[in-house]
């Protein structure tokens, strides 16, 4: 990183690395209390909007927290492959399942540890105030229990310097600050999280694109940032009492245009790309979101007239309700999670294999997979076509 690549304020803010010869970090300045957001007023308009409305249409489900869970489930698997994960959408459904890593790619837990910290996440928010250290330290050490080779105590922000992107220290596109720096910048980022006086913007979108470029500007741990700092935004939404908007699928598709939207808000502090990139995220993802609900209360309506013959109560009724948000099952995951007998799991699970609403998976005479390819095929749709040009590696916030 080079002077030149900061604009003339941001140069101010530069300061030397110990050890490193002619190479400077950048200690941000505070979160910017606003931003000129006139030229982008309909996009955030659109975007707030498409918000109500998911938030609306998930009220009326019957199954609602069906539907979000494997809606998380999808945003674990798109977020994580931003960092160079391989684990896919029915590897990690699997892999929940049967608690079984075989035959699956390596980094599968990686993958769901990302489910675990959301949902911690998710069960501690409450309200603004919620945003503190703590939490977002306990997030990482979810995130990269272990993980073998990461070579910090998980959960502990950074002791050594960082970069992002470029082979050396020199060549990257961003040095984010001294290790030293790390504690009191992260508490005025999350005083800034907590904080909803008059002069924060009133817009949840400007406030998540405000705080992840300023998180990631920070890069408080050895690794993990991109994840951490993309849970904390549905975070945020809950904490505003919203239902939760996963934006990484939308991102994935978008990987250079919000690394680079990212850093012209990180070194010239230019935010309205962005916040312009993120509000699309947004209203994107919500009508995704809606589409997928409907398409699954769709599809288990279909189901229920394959299922005609069966009483409405019948074992294999409440499997195929239960499909929806646990779209990979086993006998003994069915047996414990409905509270029926072993034989009278195993014989609903028989009556969905013969209509087509489950198939196997795995072979084998024990703990076999079974998955529901229909509810697979409506959640793993790339929310956006996919760029042709894949960011370079070691491109990452």
């Amino acid at each position: 990183m080079k002077r030149s690549d900061l604009s003339e304020a941001l140069q101010k803010r530069l300061v030397s690395v110990e050890g490193r010869s002619g190479a400077f970090a950048l200690v941000p300045p505070a979160p910017p209390r606003s931003v000129n957001t006139g030229s982008i007023n309909d996009k955030l308009v659109r975007a707030h909007e498409a918000l109500a409305a998911m938030d609306a249409t998930l009220k009326l489900l019957p199954n609602a927290a069906l539907v979000t869970r494997t809606l998380a489930r999808r945003e674990a698997v798109r977020s994580s492959q931003m960092e160079g994960t391989n684990t896919e959408f029915d590897e990690l459904l699997q892999y929940e399942a049967a608690r079984d890593a075989q035959g699956l790619p390596a980094d599968v837990r990686v993958t769901h540890n990302y489910v675990l910290a959301l949902e911690h996440g998710l069960e501690r928010v409450n309200g603004a105030t919620s945003f503190t250290s703590d939490l977002v330290k306990h997030l990482h050490q979810i995130l990269m229990a272990g993980v073998e080779d990461y070579r910090d105590e998980p959960g502990e922000f950074r002791t050594i310097q960082n970069w992002i992107g470029g082979r050396s220290i020199y060549e990257a596109r961003l040095v984010p600050p001294p290790a030293s720096h790390v504690p009191e910048l992260m508490d005025g980022l999350l005083a800034y999280l907590r904080d909803q006086d008059a002069d924060t913007p009133s817009s949840i979108i400007v406030r998540m694109a405000i705080a992840h470029a300023h998180f990631e500007a920070i890069h408080p741990f050895r690794d993990g940032n991109g994840r951490v700092g993309r849970l904390l935004m549905p975070l945020m939404l809950a904490g505003e009492g919203h239902s939760p908007v996963y934006v990484g699928g939308f991102l994935k598709g978008r990987q250079r245009e919000y690394y680079d939207a990212l850093l012209a808000a990180q070194t010239h502090g230019e935010y309205v790309g962005w916040i312009d990139l993120l509000a699309k995220g947004v209203e994107v993802s919500c009508v995704d979101a809606i589409a997928v609900s409907k398409q699954l209360l769709a599809l288990r309506e279909s189901w229920a007239v394959r299922l005609k013959g069966l009483r409405v109560d019948s074992a294999a009724h409440r499997v195929a309700d239960h499909l929806i948000g646990y779209p990979s099952v086993t006998v003994r995951s069915l047996e414990a999670a409905l509270e029926i007998s072993f034989p009278t799991a195993n014989a609903a699970v028989a009556e969905l294999v013969k209509v087509g609403i489950l198939q196997a998976v795995t072979q084998g005479a024990r703990n076999r997979v079974f998955a529901a390819p229909e509810v697979i095929g409506v959640l793993d749709q790339p929310i956006e076509p996919e760029p042709e040009d894949a960011p370079d590696e070691g491109f990452r916030p």
